[in-house]
């Protein structure tokens, strides 16, 4: 029942925040690992601990890492990827596993790795270097590289940050954290792009520039993004704190974005009546609330219907065009973004052809798809007339069950909500209904969605969803 965005807090912060927490918490990789691949390779080991790493020579121990065997590349690799690069556990896990036996010495595998995570091959070797002993059992060996060493470098007492965004790996971190959290992309449409880039681009600023044109963003926006995230995974002062939702920038909410909103909080609205007054579901509750919203716009709504329904449209096909039509998903509750798009546009021309042309046109709606509309929704509107029939309030008379909030600063776009058309047709729509229990409508600050919650009777919209509807609404004009 939750509007497909974005995902949770944890999830917004992508790869970059996963690569901080494996510097504190992922082990030293086994030296038994070197030592299979390296018999992999060719190469005999012994069996005992110190021999694989190291020769007993007049009491001393003399290291045996030996980066020409792929295989003990490989392990060395692993942390550097991880633990200073910032590549997520499981791309590297994927291609060192793949990489097994297809390059004939470490030499080879380092440059390999280089190109598919786009990172130069000198800072590879750099990071290579210091993760060389981290298995040895000799002097200066053994010791796994602090967290600090990781994002900085200690100068005078001080740490001095080592993020380097001309790296195309470290720029796509930060990418995903801007591009999520302050810039309302979907979570599926940037991994697709991110994990689809790699080894394409030369560098950061090539990354960042291919990353704009993709995603219909300014360069100088995304730059600005891109800088807020900068330090989110370093240690040194100023660094390591998640930039709050309210950090980014927060737009004026424009008529596109209410329009949107509208049907989305009618959407939830459905799922509240689904669940308080025990309506049958026969089919897909998801679809059951986007005909919900639209039935009740064309008919209760008639005047504004035509704008809501085509923002709610073209808002769902714009998420649409972000993925590949292969991709779009066939898992969840919901239905692709694009069927959601057409079943709405179907409903709205059921109800008037003529007048709803602007949403099939939004929709791509052929003519016979306009034609075949009007068959089967003028059967659901009818459906909706009979089920809604008893939950009305009497005429002229209002719930004194429902309560709409708006749960923010004095200041923000979403304060200045307050008495807008928009907020009186939503609070007609709600007091409308004989709710049998409080039921509440909330709009708050926050990175999340919209979404029906059953136990606290409470339709919650989220400052960040509505800031995405603006985003979407400039990339239109």
């Amino acid at each position: 029942m939750v509007h497909a965005l974005p995902k949770t807090t944890s999830r917004f912060l992508g790869t970059a925040l996963l690569a901080a927490s494996l510097a504190f918490a992922l082990p030293p990789l086994s030296p038994r690992a070197g030592a299979q691949d390296a018999a992999q390779d060719g190469t005999q080991e012994g069996t005992q601990e110190g021999t694989q790493e190291g020769t007993q020579k007049g009491g001393s121990l003399e290291c045996r890492v030996n980066l020409h065997l792929a295989g003990m590349m490989s392990d060395i690799l692993s942390n550097a990827l991880m633990r200073s690069l910032g590549q997520p556990e499981s791309a590297v896990r994927t291609f060192l596993d793949e990489s097994r036996g297809k390059h004939p010495d470490g030499e080879a595998l380092l440059k390999a790795t280089a190109a598919h995570f786009g990172i130069s091959e000198a800072e590879l070797w750099e990071q290579v270097e210091k993760y060389r002993h981290v298995n040895c059992s000799h002097e200066g060996g053994g010791a796994i590289p602090s967290a600090e060493s990781e994002d900085a470098t200690q100068k005078g007492g001080s740490l001095e940050c080592r993020v380097n965004l001309h790296l195309a790996g470290m720029m796509s971190d930060i990418l995903s954290n801007a591009l999520m959290r302050s810039l309302g992309q979907p979570e599926s449409a940037v991994r697709t792009f991110l994990d689809e880039s790699r080894g394409k681009h030369p560098d950061g600023e090539a990354l960042l520039k291919a990353t704009a044109a993709h995603f219909g963003i300014s360069e100088a926006e995304l730059w600005e993004q891109v800088e807020k995230y900068r330090h989110v995974n370093c240690s040194h002062e100023g660094g390591g704190a998640i930039p709050s939702a309210d950090e980014g920038p927060t737009l004026e909410i424009t008529p596109f974005a209410k329009n949107v909103t509208t049907h989305v909080v009618l959407h939830e609205m459905a799922h509240a009546l689904v669940r308080e007054f025990d309506l049958p579901v026969l089919g897909n509750e998801e679809t059951l609330a986007d005909a919900f919203a639209t039935h009740y716009l064309t008919a209760h709504l008639p005047d504004r219907a035509v704008d809501v329904l085509t923002a709610r449209v073209q808002s769902l096909m714009v998420e649409a065009g972000e993925e590949p039509r292969a991709e779009w998903s066939v898992n969840g509750e919901h239905n692709s973004d694009a069927r959601r798009a057409f079943q709405i546009a179907a409903l709205a021309i059921a109800a008037d052809p003529a007048k709803y042309q602007p949403v099939a046109v939004a929709a791509g709606m052929s003519n016979d798809d306009i034609r075949r509309a009007a068959d089967y929704g003028t059967e659901i509107h009818r459906s909706w007339r009979r089920i809604l029939r008893p939950l009305w309030m009497p005429e002229g008379l209002a719930s004194g069950e429902a309560r709409l909030q708006l749960n923010t600063e004095a200041a923000t776009p979403l304060a200045r909500l307050q008495g807008t058309p928009m907020m009186e047709e939503l609070r007609t729509a709600l007091l409308g209904f004989d709710w049998h229990s409080q039921v509440t409508l909330s709009f708050v600050d926050g990175d999340g969605g919209a979404a029906w919650n059953r136990s606290r009777r409470t339709i919650t919209v989220n400052s960040g969803y509505v800031q995405r509807f603006v985003r979407q609404g400039m990339r239109l004009e």
